[in-house]
């Protein structure tokens, strides 16, 4: 039954959750994204750039598209999951946390700094991560849909990490964006899971194998 819920998934998750809150409540969030930033290396600042676009918006809305020949049924929960939480994200960024910004705000003048050269960097509406956010969308999704698979269960939460932590070595966002982020992203995932999976039961298979029922039975 544990299995069946991606139970390895949000538990390590939760897990992660405390950790990490507990180390943003005990620590400034400038000296702390200052540590952070003076661990840095040439492939992780070739790495970064290039993993961070895992939590593009579009590359999400490709994901969604690419499950309609995989499983129609995840395309949409995928799908509607990234609306409502992209959605939430907007407005607490541009309407409830419009005055906070992003830790290059507060370096950029800073010569011992971490920069990547070439990396174009942004400024304002740091609160929420909108990249960590779809991010565990589609790993929570993905770990609800293989939750039979502890191992991928266990490497998807690995790489939701990972990729959402990217976001902080490339000082678009302090951690607490990030958690903030990762908090909104699997909660959408699993109330839409809860709410919605029930209802698309009939939407099993690829859209390619529903057109040759279709056919057949024509």
């Amino acid at each position: 039954m544990k299995s069946t819920t991606g139970f390895y998934y949000t538990s390590g998750l939760r897990i992660i959750w405390i950790l990490v809150f507990v180390l943003v409540f005990l620590s400034n969030k400038l000296e702390l994204h200052k540590i952070i930033n003076s661990f840095h290396s040439p492939f992780l600042d070739v790495f970064a750039p290039i993993a961070t676009n895992v939590g593009d918006g579009l590359f999400l809305i490709l994901i969604s598209l690419l499950f309609l020949f995989i499983e129609i049924r995840i395309a949409i929960l995928l799908f509607v999951s990234f609306l409502i939480s992209s959605g939430l994200v907007q407005f607490l960024k541009h309407i409830i946390f419009e005055n906070v910004n992003r830790p290059m705000f507060f370096f950029q003048n800073d010569l011992s700094f971490h920069k990547i050269e070439g990396f174009t960097y942004y400024f304002y509406n740091s609160f929420p991560s909108g990249h960590a956010t779809s991010c565990f969308v589609l790993f929570s999704i993905l770990a609800y849909y293989w939750s039979s698979k502890i191992w991928l269960q266990i490497s998807l939460l690995v790489c939701s990490i990972i990729f959402a932590l990217t976001r902080v070595y490339l000082s678009q966002h302090f951690v607490e964006d990030i958690l903030a982020g990762s908090i909104i992203g699997s909660f959408t995932a699993n109330y839409t899971w809860l709410f919605l999976n029930p209802r698309l039961s009939k939407l099993n298979g690829s859209i390619l194998n529903r057109i040759k029922k279709k056919n057949q039975s024509t």
